[in-house]
């Protein structure tokens, strides 16, 4: 499969020498697996490696920033920018969805635009980046396409526990109901398990969302479900 990569590279920030490695950090398990080809030819280990760099970079850059913050301060907002929701929101706006190699039957159940496979994707090209150049190069890439994501966390413009917020939004208004989460199905092996979850405020049905642990899949479903509640119930 050739692939002109000039378009993506240039909203990336990002030119590689080794294309092959770009290549390599698009492909999805399931496609390895329909070729035959062996585990490691798929994007996974480069993720590995992404998660780790990724994870330096945003806290060396907060350490900077914030001089006299405390580690638990430093730890939550990491959180905040190194996580499913905003790789995934950046792989959209970078294309990755539409350049990844995966398998026809992940491919027919929507797998291009999963948050799990594209917060992956986004990791691995980070990896990718990395091995292509050097920490200095992979640094400047990373923070200039997690820029925005940086400044909001910072700021305290962008809520991480939907969870909680959704429950105490329950209980302050003049109408308080009892928020209840269901874990409704979960599949898949021990390292990629997937999780189904519903929310329902009483009896009433607000959301449901996919995580890869129930946690996550909570979080999903309870920042869904905010905006419904607000809607059925008129919370201004």
């Amino acid at each position: 499969m050739n692939t002109d990569y000039e378009e993506f590279e240039s909203k990336l920030g990002y030119t590689f020498k080794d294309k092959s490695l770009l290549r390599l950090s698009l492909t999805h398990t399931t496609y390895v697996f329909e070729q035959k080809k062996d585990h490691y030819e798929s994007n996974q280990r480069l993720e590995y490696i992404g998660d780790a760099v990724i994870d330096l970079v945003i806290g060396r850059k907060l350490y900077e920033l914030k001089p006299e913050a405390a580690e638990g301060y430093l730890s939550k907002i990491r959180s905040i920018i190194v996580c499913e929701e905003s790789f995934a929101k950046l792989a959209r706006k970078l294309g990755i969805g539409d350049l990844l190699l995966m398998g026809k039957g992940e491919e027919m159940t929507g797998g291009r635009d999963k948050d799990s496979t594209l917060a992956d994707a986004f990791e691995a090209v980070t990896a990718a980046v990395y091995f292509d150049s050097d920490f200095e190069t992979v640094q400047s890439v990373v923070l200039k396409n997690l820029d925005e994501t940086i400044k909001l966390a910072v700021d305290g413009k962008i809520f991480l526990d939907y969870k909680s917020r959704l429950l105490e939004i329950a209980q302050i208004r003049n109408h308080q109901h009892k928020i209840t989460f269901t874990v409704t199905d979960e599949r898949g092996p021990q390292h990629e398990r997937e999780f189904d979850v519903e929310v329902y405020a009483d009896d009433i049905f607000l959301a449901k969302a996919t995580g890869r642990s129930k946690k996550d899949a909570e979080q999903k479903c309870a920042k869904a479900a905010i905006e419904t509640y607000e809607k059925i119930f008129m919370v201004k």
